[in-house]
């Protein structure tokens, strides 16, 4: 028994130095494995110490995104610095190519306005009206197209272009967002916010199926309808080349005002109250002459009265004109047609029901176009009636 005993307590320091031996063999073996898996995460870009501190997959995300953010930053900080110059718009004119056709225009034949609202170009143009109106939409969406590359904001582009009086033929404002990069002029112009013909380009056009007006009226940089003449007038259009030439020096200089000061200031008389632009000629010859008009304002089928008015304009005035010239009190708004009235001395359209609003008539007969375009001649009688129906 006490040799047995003996031999039990000798083996047992032996046997825990065997399992001891063991436990470090193990050890080593785990950290020698860890350390080449480590090594080899480390290598393709991960973190081997991810699982103490949250989800592998969610520290890549987060690793991931970080640059994401800095480059969306940085892409915005672009972009708010990103500006565009009149003199940068004056040369893209220079270049402009509309589905590979040259419709380029030199610094010294245009005049350019820039506002964070909208780009306006002002030029004269002696070509026939086909080749004015395709040109002039042409280079609306040309120029249209760049700015919306350039990235600034800027809405739209409005072209406009005149004659060798300053009386303006065509204005189109095109639209930066999907500006239309091929296409016809019925294409082109149906891809406008809005657009004006003249009635003397118009009546040349010979395009039926073109609308004489159409979208939301252009406008000039100060908000001001651009004025274009409805009606087909006794002058025509002045298309002589050395009057275009003359006027082309007057709108690259600035001076001609329709872009800038808001109004044509050239040759052709502007009336101020409907914008409606007349021939020079004849404007010129009886600027200082004056037409009698009377005026009735019925407003007797929405509660009012009606009064009558005897007043003198200038020659070239028209029926919205000989309205204003009573003194009533008028709410209008331009459209693509021209002005129309909303509300005379208080009693408003739609007063007496949907259909219900002003309507005017000249010596008995009722336009079919706007008071603005309608030029009265001495002696005319205008009335102003409510109608409760069309």
């Amino acid at each position: 028994m006490s040799d047995n005993g003996t031999q039990l307590d000798s083996q047992q320091p032996a046997n825990g130095k065997h399992a001891a031996r063991v436990i470090l063999g193990v050890l080593a073996a785990v950290l020698v494995a860890f350390c080449v898996w480590a090594m080899s995460v480390y290598v393709q870009g991960g973190d081997p110490l991810a699982w103490a501190t949250g989800s592998a997959a969610f520290q890549t995300t987060a690793e991931e995104e970080q640059p994401a953010d800095q480059d969306a930053a940085a892409s915005q900080e672009a972009s708010q610095t990103t500006t565009v110059t009149t003199d940068d718009v004056y040369s893209a004119l220079a270049s402009l190519q509309f589905d590979g056709t040259d419709v380029s225009l030199e610094r010294d034949a245009a005049h350019v306005v820039l506002s964070a609202d909208g780009i306006w170009v002002e030029e004269a143009s002696s070509a026939d009206a086909p080749d004015m109106a395709l040109v002039c939409a042409q280079r609306s969406a040309a120029l249209a197209a760049w700015v919306s590359e350039q990235d600034v904001g800027i809405p739209g582009v409005t072209w406009i272009c005149e004659d060798g009086t300053g009386a303006v033929r065509m204005a189109i404002t095109m639209p930066t967002a999907g500006a239309p990069t091929t296409g016809d002029l019925a294409t082109l112009l149906s891809a406008a916010t809005g657009y004006g013909i003249s009635g003397d380009a118009y009546a040349q056009l010979g395009a039926g199926d073109i609308s004489q007006f159409a979208g939301t009226a252009p406008t000039l940089p100060d908000g001001t309808a651009i004025s274009i003449d409805a009606n087909v007038t006794t002058a025509g259009e002045n298309l002589s080349a050395a009057d275009v030439a003359t006027r082309q020096k007057d709108v690259s200089s600035g001076a001609a005002g329709v872009t800038s000061a808001g109004a044509p200031s050239g040759t052709g008389s502007t009336s101020s109250a409907t914008g409606t632009q007349s021939g020079s000629s004849s404007a010129q010859s009886t600027q200082d002459a004056k037409v009698r008009v009377a005026v009735t304002i019925d407003a007797r089928a929405d509660g009012g009265s009606s009064s009558s008015y005897t007043v003198s304009l200038d020659a070239g005035a028209t029926a919205y004109d000989a309205l204003l010239a009573t003194g009533a009190s008028v709410n209008a708004r331009s459209t693509a047609m021209g002005v129309y009235i909303a509300a005379i001395n208080g009693y408003a359209e739609k007063d007496q029901g949907g259909e219900s609003g002003w309507k005017y008539a000249v010596n008995g007969s009722y336009p079919s176009y706007s008071a603005g375009a309608c030029k009265l001649s001495d002696g005319d009688a205008v009335t102003w009636v409510y109608a409760t129906s069309a």
